[in-house]
């Protein structure tokens, strides 16, 4: 086994958030460098959340006007409320309820209102019509805290009811529903803590290949099972889930909280085969605890370094940092403040060519085309990378450096699935099962002449976000300063070459704030465009900076 690692209405008169590779040969950025060395003032940041005060106005007017829209499945069902999650070929894409993403548009609208007073021109009228729409989708989300088949249910229920509860303009009325939902989420949420293992369980889902094949001259696909699929999945973003359960006064659910970062603390984390001295820990997106062995639905491979990850990784540590200086735990636990200072550490060095990250670091390494091929008994071994065929992306976007169509090993996949490719022809027009390998996107290279690895904003604004909430902590001055240095290089970045205005596109017609964000690749879905919890994040950071001046 790998080595481990560690407001109300205007009538009303109110208006006025080691397993070892080697080192990345990460290619020259084409962007500006300018946020290597500019600064990032105040005066910027007040700019900035006019720009995106003025954006999702722009957005729920669109929304409100059914035009450049675009709806999930079931959207259509009458008393359905769908909402922004992202552009989608050059529509605003509304998802349906229960998906992870759908706390962070309120939230949006919340972190707006709650900060209105340093907004400039954020006139009465606005406020109220964001604040009706904020309450129309917060309401919408109420069903949410009971459903306990997921563990996301800090980003749905913490990042828009938590949010709205820094509304200073809340009624009494709606501020004790928004504290009761998230009680009654919190109490959800720990049925998912498995004791012995000392986690929240991630997922219930097991991981499927899906097989491409023609039929009537369409590309369909067929879902097959794996002969040795995870079953007790810890995925690093459930990390950004224990804030919920530590801001509550209930020891039980604080102590769970610890118990999670503890035991992710300890498995989850890997060094480059470079880093000698094992100075800069990197998180794997996924690993299993029945089987031990680390994984990856997202990222490169299964030990790679997904850019959002590192994210999720960092600032949910900030998170438990902050508990801890809150109100300490009375279980032994590591020393998280140093394992902090670690992943700032870890991150600076893994954006030493460019503030805003590739959306996994490894992707243009020299070495990518291995990392994304390994299916070593020491990991989980299936990633959906293993079947990203190049039809499901666009032609300009290369995934990694020497992406090919990689060749499965028959070992990975169960018997039944076996016999079932047996008697099939992959899209590519061959046989699936070729000696004692799967291809599942042909033999042939691609023929693509694209060069584009996509950029990840949301993983940038996502460690910005974190790096100004941890340099308000009481930390030390060099980590402080450390923090508050990168966050600025970072949000000048951001803010001179990935905001939507820059160039007045489609995305800026939507209502969006940041473009070049990725969701996940590995699954062929939101590469290289705008996403709100990218925005969320972005906006968070800059009233992180501007709350700066008011805790140094």
């Amino acid at each position: 086994m790998m080595k481990k690692t560690l407001c109300l209405l205007l009538s009303l008169g109110i208006f006025g958030c080691s397993q070892q590779v080697t080192n990345p040969t990460v290619e020259a950025s084409s962007k500006s460098q300018l946020g290597s060395t500019a600064e990032f003032s105040n005066e910027m940041a007040h700019a900035n959340l006019a720009f995106i005060k003025n954006q999702y106005i722009r957005m729920i007017e669109n929304v409100d006007n059914n035009q450049h829209v675009k709806y999930a499945k079931g959207c259509q069902e009458k008393q359905t409320v769908c909402f922004p999650r992202s552009e989608e070929h050059g529509e605003i894409f509304l998802e349906k309820p229960t998906k992870w993403t759908n706390g962070f548009y309120p939230g949006v609208l919340w972190k707006l209102l709650s900060e209105r007073e340093k907004i400039d021109g954020f006139s009465a009228s606005e406020q109220q019509l964001i604040f009706a729409k904020a309450k129309y989708y917060q309401d919408a989300l109420t069903p949410e805290a009971k459903r306990g088949s997921t563990h996301d249910l800090g980003f749905i229920l913490y990042d828009s009811f938590g949010e709205a509860l820094h509304f200073n303009s809340l009624t009494a009325q709606d501020r004790l529903r928004y504290t009761q939902t998230l009680e009654e989420g919190r109490r959800t949420l720990i049925t998912r803590f498995d004791q012995n293992k000392g986690v929240i369980k991630s997922w219930d889902f097991g991981p499927t290949l899906p097989a491409h094949y023609k039929k009537d001259g369409d590309i369909k696909s067929q879902s097959m099972s794996l002969a040795d699929p995870w079953t007790f999945p810890v995925i690093v973003d459930n990390m950004m889930n224990l804030e919920f359960l530590m801001s509550s006064d209930n020891e039980q659910y604080r102590d769970i909280a610890f118990s999670h970062a503890k035991q992710t603390y300890e498995h989850h984390y890997f060094y480059d085969k470079d880093d000698k001295n094992q100075e800069f820990p990197i998180a794997y997106h996924l690993f299993d605890y029945d089987s031990m062995r680390p994984g990856n639905w997202q990222g490169v491979g299964n030990v790679s370094a997904w850019a959002r990850g590192q994210g999720w990784s960092l600032y949910g540590y900030v998170t438990v940092v902050e508990a801890l200086q809150q109100k300490n735990s009375q279980q032994p636990l590591p020393d998280f403040e140093n394992h902090v200072e670690r992943l700032v550490n870890s991150i600076d060095h893994l954006l030493e060519t460019d503030v805003v990250p590739d959306w996994d670091f490894f992707a243009a390494s020299n070495n990518a085309q291995a990392i994304a091929e390994d299916q070593s008994l020491e990991t989980v071994r299936y990633s959906r990378i293993l079947d990203l065929c190049d039809f499901e992306i666009p032609n300009n976007i290369l995934p990694y450096k020497g992406y090919r169509p990689i060749k499965i090993d028959k070992s990975i996949l169960s018997e039944q699935t076996l016999d079932v490719l047996s008697t099939m022809t992959s899209a590519y027009d061959e046989p699936f099962i070729q000696g004692e390998s799967v291809l599942p996107c042909g033999s042939k290279a691609y023929q693509r002449n694209a060069t584009h690895i996509p950029k990840d904003t949301s993983a940038a604004a996502l460690y910005a976000a974190a790096l100004y909430r941890l340099a308000q902590l009481n930390i030390s001055e060099q980590l402080k300063d450390k923090s508050i240095i990168l966050a600025d290089k970072i949000m000048a970045e951001l803010t001179a070459n990935y905001l939507t205005k820059n160039e007045k596109g489609r995305d800026f017609e939507l209502g969006f704030v940041l473009n070049q964000a990725t969701g996940n690749l590995p699954n062929a879905s939101e590469i290289n465009t705008s996403i709100v919890y990218a925005d969320f994040y972005f906006l968070e950071a800059n009233i992180r900076k501007l709350a700066l001046q008011n805790s140094l």
